[in-house]
């Protein structure tokens, strides 16, 4: 995953609520600039509006600041997978119809500790778990962050609320959002994992000026 690190070196004493309301934001008269509210936004919301502007006002809660923003890569396209793998394919059959055939015996060979032999245990594998997120009025919440405890893995819900991620049985799931209470589910037998997240305590508001991203 791509990240940003989001901080404000300079930040501005001006008065949120004397500011002129704006789309997506208030105007300060003050330094004449938008000032965005981000304090509901998700990361990837405050990336791409970054990208449109490297130079730009926010409103943010503490729990914003001085930490790194992730977005996800795009999706490789599936179509060129597929394809790749058939070339692969039929090379490895033109390959294998040249060669003479060889028959090769295995055994199941244990594995010997003092006087005990046993077989090694497979490892759990990995099962794909489904889900929606909402709020206490089961409105679909777009952008919860879902991450794997203890992993770089990490998914974004979509419009709907829904989100697909790979997990091991055991794992804990996070389940972030601005402005929400993190919440956390263990991943169990059931592979559709449903969750409602509570509305967290606002705390006092970041100064809005002088906001700084820089890439890593």
């Amino acid at each position: 995953m791509k990240k940003l690190h989001l901080s404000i070196p300079e930040p501005c004493h001006g008065d949120w609520n004397g500011m002129k309301l704006v789309e997506k934001g208030r105007f300060c008269f003050s330094c004449e600039k938008q000032v965005f509210d981000f304090t509901r936004a998700t990361d990837l919301q405050i990336i791409e509006t970054y990208n449109k502007s490297n130079s730009i006002c926010g409103r943010f809660l503490p729990s914003q600041l001085d930490r790194e923003l992730f977005y996800p890569k795009k999706k490789k396209s599936v179509w060129l997978a597929t394809v790749f793998f058939g070339i692969i394919s039929l090379w490895d059959t033109k390959i294998s119809a040249q060669e003479n055939p060889k028959t090769e015996q295995t055994t199941n060979k244990n594995i010997v500790v003092g006087k005990i032999a046993y077989q090694p245990e497979n490892q759990e594998k990995e099962i794909t778990i489904t889900g929606i997120v909402s709020d206490e009025a089961s409105n679909p919440i777009e952008g919860v962050f879902i991450l794997a405890k203890g992993t770089l893995t990490g998914v974004y819900t979509d419009k709907q609320g829904l989100f697909k991620i790979k997990a091991k049985k055991g794992e804990l799931l996070l389940f972030s959002f601005i402005g929400m209470e993190e919440t956390e589910r263990i991943v169990k037998n059931s592979r559709i994992i449903n969750v409602k997240l509570k509305e967290g305590k606002l705390t006092s508001i970041a100064p809005v000026m002088g906001t700084t991203m820089k890439r890593d």
